[in-house]
């Protein structure tokens, strides 16, 4: 449950530092981590990061056997990483991915309250 969520959230920075918000670019220069803006830093942290939010849905899918959360989350991981390039689309993956793991975590403490 929390390797989705905060894998779907680490992705989510990452993708909007790649795709150059002025926003988080400008919470990381303050935070003193000016350093990660750098694409060849960023892109594979977004890929670990959708790799273990995967990984999370995929164990969660198992648990609560609703497929449909692992099948939004990798629509939302495909639009996250297309939308680093094509940048209004990155919105849309957030948006999926941040759903996707919202719904296996409902799902989740539902199956284990029976």
């Amino acid at each position: 449950m929390k390797s989705s969520v905060f894998g779907s959230l680490g992705a989510t920075v990452a993708a909007l530092c790649c795709a150059g918000v002025p926003a988080v670019l400008g919470a990381l220069s303050a935070s003193g981590l000016g350093f990660l803006v750098n694409d060849l830093i960023l892109l594979p942290l977004v890929l670990v990061s959708l790799g273990v939010a995967l990984w999370g849905l995929g164990r969660g899918a198992m648990r609560h056997g609703l497929r449909g959360v692992l099948v939004l989350g990798w629509v939302g991981a495909v639009l996250l990483v297309v939308g680093i390039f094509l940048y209004p689309l990155v919105y849309a993956g957030i948006a999926a991915m941040l759903a996707a793991a919202l719904w296996n975590t409902v799902a989740l403490r539902r199956t284990a309250a029976g």
